[in-house]
């Protein structure tokens, strides 16, 4: 997705595969329907001079909508939608579907069981995180554009390892659980430092501790073993505060 006016981002490309089957159905430049402000090129490895080619060479959808009827070709209200933080995929569709399993959610669930369906997860995954430690998988390389079609296999890889292996999720989800722990006490003893400290910059460095990084307003760096907090990456990216981005 590239950005556009408000914060906002639109469709540039859509991909999409079976589940079952692992058969591409949908991969095709998307023709932006508004002014693009940033092409995100160093992440989407989409351009304009790009999408211009794929407009005159019939090698992209018109727009979103027409995006949207060539997916709904495959699939119908019964459907079950895979994907990983599905709820931006289908906001930009203009989607409203309840039947999905968001990979995102479901590993964040296996950390945190005890929060119920109305609560907010604390933190989530990303998917780069969690195929390189549950399947060995590496993607979204740096040095090249992410592809939507090895993040659509990745989602599929991951759900069909949860399903399949629930105890090595669980073993997962135990370590997990450990740093979440550790982080707690260690912002904990930030606080206190900054509390009895007499800098006035020691103090207000411990305030604005992060023990997150983000290399770009949608794309954050995640080792083996770290998370983001939802609510630091909707700020970051400029969402007013108690928009929830996990409501679709």
């Amino acid at each position: 997705m590239v950005g556009v006016k408000d914060n906002r981002q639109t469709l540039a490309f859509i991909s999409a595969i079976d589940f079952l089957t692992g058969d591409i159905l949908i991969s095709r430049y998307v023709v932006p329907s508004e002014e693009i402000l940033d092409w995100r090129s160093k992440f989407t490895g989409i351009t304009k001079s790009i999408m211009e080619s794929a407009m005159l060479s019939g090698a992209a959808f018109k727009d979103w909508r027409e995006a949207r009827e060539n997916l709904w070709q495959f699939a119908d209200s019964s459907t079950v939608f895979v994907g990983q933080s599905l709820n931006y995929d289908l906001e930009v569709l203009g989607i409203c579907h309840s039947r999905v399993v968001d990979s995102a959610i479901l590993t964040a669930e296996a950390v945190f069981p005890s929060c119920n369906s109305s609560e907010r997860l604390p933190r989530a995954w990303s998917l780069k995180a969690v195929s390189k430690v549950l399947l060995g998988l590496e993607i979204q390389s740096d040095d090249r554009a992410h592809s939507a079609l090895e993040d659509a296999y990745a989602v599929r890889d991951v759900v069909i390892f949860c399903i399949r292996n629930p105890e090595e999720l669980k073993s997962w989800a135990e370590l997990r659980q450990k740093d979440e722990q550790a982080q707690k006490l260690k912002k904990g003893g930030h606080r206190k430092k900054g509390k009895k400290g007499s800098n006035p910059a020691q103090s207000t460095q411990s305030s604005h501790h992060r023990p997150r990084r983000y290399d770009h307003e949608y794309d954050y760096d995640v080792d083996d073993y770290e998370e983001f907090r939802l609510f630091d990456y909707a700020r970051d990216c400029g969402w007013p505060d108690g928009w929830d981005p996990w409501s679709d």
